[in-house]
């Protein structure tokens, strides 16, 4: 699909090339499975944007650099940043089992409380043993 001359007819950017909108906007749009979500999955393509394979939140890395930072320390690789660790962590959890009916994953001696759509977001993290 050609995004070429097209343009938003909605919203914020409303009026807009889509060839010029921002890519979060994009993403969001995919994310929520907007009635529009093709074309701006198609321009993400053509700008050679990749959609993630998980989203982090800020509150996740907020409450991971004060809840598990023991674990993170004890388990990243060398130089790996919060962001990067939470993002790898994430991947395997989801690569070993399906979030439960809350949305959660247990791993690593962590609580991983997810929000679903196109990709998984990441909400916010706990230890394993925290109600």
């Amino acid at each position: 699909m050609s995004t070429h001359g097209l343009i938003v007819e909605f919203g914020k950017h409303k009026g807009e090339l889509y060839t010029r909108i921002p890519v979060s906007y994009l993403r969001w749009m995919v994310q929520c499975g907007h009635q529009e979500s093709e074309i701006a999955r198609a321009e993400l393509e053509r700008r050679g944007t990749t959609l993630p394979t998980v989203e982090i939140s800020g509150h996740a890395i907020d409450t991971a650099s004060l809840r598990v930072r023991k674990i993170w320390h004890e388990t990243r690789a060398e130089n790996e940043g919060l962001n990067s660790w939470l993002i790898r962590m994430c991947n395997e959890a989801l690569e070993e089992s399906e979030p439960d009916a809350d949305n959660r994953v247990h791993y690593n001696g962590m609580r991983l409380v997810f929000e679903s759509g196109e990709w998984p977001v990441l909400k916010t993290v706990m230890r394993k043993d925290k109600k």
